[in-house]
């Protein structure tokens, strides 16, 4: 009994307390309250009311008989019974499993993606512990719960702690419209300090999340969102109290892009559907790895050499690597790049002499391609799309917008070192938009029978001039001697990043690729429980990690247990209803048919 009280990491007094029955297996230790009056009335005398006991189980000291005696007052029997605080310390009331346990699958689960099998795996190889998958989701729902609650019981030292000096990102995102989650961040920080389920990215949703965080938090030096008009109605009591509302670079930067683009690059991927290209050239890459396995197939007997194979996965698929999306990248034109180089990619990577196979192949790969010359309209449409795409590249680099900067894989609070430089450069960059916007207005006047240009510079212009002052002003944060600390962000890539990284996090937990149906099954707790990667955050709201079962042991059980995880999202009733009306259905059918018996 003491070497297994030890091993698990029991204290001296926990080692002495605990006895073992004759019939029983496991430990059983006493929980004693060690006060000697009541609370309430300070009577001298408490006695025996009850002894309870329960079966617990936690991290620290696996699973054992946990007997509890609980005392009362003598002098006044309306005095509330007097339990033990040990054991409220470890394990929540009427409950048997520990707040250790709790938050150790709270963490494995939300901060390092584990699925269920794998949470309980480590329990039993580490500790002996024995869970359900059941059991495993409703420790993770009771983190969640504990979770809020101290997040909004901490809410005041949070706000001290941004002391007014921090930006208010708002972003919503979803999987192929379903699961729709908005969150209110810090940028600053990469804290969420709110977060909650939306059925729509409209104004109404979000302006409630918008009103909470503000009443919480206090008002933030700036907001930064997407230009869609629920955004822009969500943060206008903001605005008509002179917070300055500023639009992601990224994001104007991309609704540019698309206005002169998607259309063009729309129209092109219907003329490649309607070729076959891709299909054909699919075929081909089929019909050569038959070959190179075989050394007979579509192209006679003999080899082909991978450098073959390798060419017409280039032309299909690129390099490889990460593309940014739309209309950072145009996915089509560059395959009809692609298709253009592939006979001079084929004469520098598959050198001379070539096997029969490879020859007729090579003849197989040109005569696809070709379809390409053979229609007009693909060099017409190429055409516009690339001086329409210059026009964009010439905007994104007068605000200076790298690709590094939009695919940024970490997250976090600014450098203070660099706070001078960012403020020198958004100044620079908002120079560069003035010299800008009176240089398209030049050529505007000077070309006045180039329609298409009049079109494509009369778009870029266009959206400078309306959203013009929605683009500078970011406030500066600074300390007692007025050096820079920081500047407000210029995008949303904090929440983007975050949107992105939880994303992640979910498809390894749930193992599926379309989470459509799991977002809507998320509970919006679950952006908060990401706040603990940053130490900042941590050792506001519990000191540290470690700390983190001790201060959900003192949340109020109550204030708990009101929490709600919601799962329900703006089609689950008529899920209910499809459901009901199937198995009414289902039975009707069952109850007509004969009955046939003896």
């Amino acid at each position: 009994m003491r070497l297994h009280a030890e091993r698990a990491g029991w204290s001296p007094s926990e080692i002495a307390r605990a006895t073992t029955d004759p019939g029983q297996a496991r430990p059983r230790i006493d929980f004693v309250p060690q006060v000697h009056r009541c609370p309430t009335c300070e009577a001298d005398e408490l006695k025996i009311v009850k002894t309870k006991t329960r079966r617990v189980t936690t991290l620290a000291m696996g699973t054992f008989e946990a007997r509890e005696t609980i005392l009362g007052c003598s002098r006044d029997s309306g005095c509330p019974p007097v339990r033990s605080d040990e054991l409220a310390l470890l394990v929540p009331p009427g409950q048997r499993y520990g707040y250790d346990l709790i938050v150790y699958a709270g963490l494995q689960r939300y901060l390092a993606g584990k699925q269920r099998e794998e949470i309980r795996e480590q329990l039993h190889e580490i500790k002996g512990i024995e869970l359900s998958d059941g059991t495993v989701t409703n420790l993770c729902d009771r983190f969640l719960r504990m979770l809020e609650t101290l997040h909004l019981l901490r809410t005041p030292y949070l706000r001290a702690a941004l002391d007014g000096a921090w930006s208010l990102h708002i972003d919503a995102t979803s999987d192929k419209g379903k699961g729709g989650l908005a969150i209110a961040m810090d940028g600053l920080r990469g804290w969420v300090l709110m977060s909650s389920r939306i059925p729509s990215e409209a104004g109404e949703h979000i302006r409630p999340l918008v009103d909470e965080t503000v009443a919480l938090f206090g008002d933030p030096l700036a907001t930064v969102r997407d230009m869609g008009d629920g955004m822009a109605h969500a943060v206008l009591p903001l605005r008509e109290r002179g917070i300055p509302d500023l639009i992601c670079h990224q994001h104007f930067l991309a609704a540019v892009g698309k206005k002169l683009l998607d259309s063009l690059h729309s129209r092109l991927r219907t003329m490649l559907d309607r070729c076959r290209i891709r299909g054909d050239l699919r075929e081909l890459l089929r019909q050569l790895r038959r070959q190179d396995v075989h050394r007979d197939g579509a192209f006679g007997p003999g080899t082909v050499r991978d450098e073959l194979l390798a060419t017409v996965k280039w032309v299909l698929d690129g390099e490889g690597h990460k593309e940014l999306p739309f209309p950072f990248s145009l996915h089509h034109r560059d395959f009809v790049g692609r298709c253009q180089q592939a006979v001079y990619k084929v004469d520098a990577w598959v050198p001379t002499p070539r096997t029969a196979p490879e020859r007729r192949a090579v003849q197989r790969l040109g005569g696809l391609v070709r379809k390409l010359d053979r229609d007009r309209r693909f060099a017409s449409t190429v055409a516009e799309i690339d001086e329409r795409y210059a026009a964009f590249g010439e905007l994104r680099d007068v605000l200076r917008l790298s690709h590094g900067e939009m695919l940024r894989q970490t997250a976090g609070p600014p450098q203070a070192d660099f706070a001078v430089l960012d403020q020198q450069r958004l100044k620079s960059v908002e120079r560069d938009v003035d010299d800008y916007v009176a240089e398209l207005r030049h050529r505007r006047d000077a070309n006045p029978h180039h329609d298409d240009k009049r079109v494509t510079e009369g778009i870029v212009l266009g959206y400078l001039e309306r959203e013009r002052d929605r683009l500078f002003g970011h406030p500066v944060v600074r300390d007692d001697d007025g050096t820079a600390l920081a500047v407000v962000p210029r995008t949303n890539n904090e929440p983007e990043y975050f949107f992105g990284l939880g994303k992640r996090l979910l498809r390894r937990r749930v193992g599926r690729a379309n989470l459509g149906r799991d977002m809507q099954q998320q509970p919006p707790q679950v952006a908060l429980a990401l706040n603990l990667r940053f130490p900042d955050y941590v050792r506001i709201l519990c000191g540290s990690l470690d700390n983190l079962p001790t201060a959900f042991a003192r949340l109020d059980p109550e204030a708990v247990r009101n929490v709600t995880l919601q799962r329900d999202h703006r089609d689950s009733k008529l899920d209910r209803l499809i459901q009901a009306l199937v198995k009414q259905e289902r039975d009707d059918r069952e109850a007509e048919q004969p009955h046939i018996g003896g």
